[in-house]
């Protein structure tokens, strides 16, 4: 149930973008900790309304149920998000651990 709601909330990035013109950005990026984000597929994009910031952290919109950022899953700095959209990369909800969330950008990062 948790993952057919995921899937209708979020469009995937179509094994990272649909041109593939950013493919070589997404394969690069790790989250604050130093792990890779990306498996091949896992990486989708949100819509303006699915992300906001409450309080410090950023909150991402999954289900229905918003979900909190925590500080280590957003990007590492390394190149800001070149594709203008806030992008979430999260595990598979099938996987014994259940859906978590890898790493996370806004569409504009300051």
């Amino acid at each position: 149930m948790a993952s057919l709601a995921l899937a209708l909330v979020v469009s995937p990035a179509d094994g990272h973008d649909p041109d593939g013109a950013w493919n070589w950005w997404f394969v690069l990026q790790r989250n604050m900790r130093g792990n890779s984000c990306c498996n091949g597929s896992d990486a989708r994009f949100l819509s303006d309304d699915d992300w906001r910031i409450s309080g410090k952290h950023y909150q991402v919109r999954i289900g229905g149920q918003w979900l909190d950022v925590e500080d280590w899953q957003l990007l590492k700095p390394a190149q800001s998000n070149p594709t203008g959209k806030a992008i979430i990369w999260y595990g598979d909800p099938e996987h014994e651990l259940g859906f978590y969330i890898r790493c996370f950008t806004p569409s504009q990062e300051s």
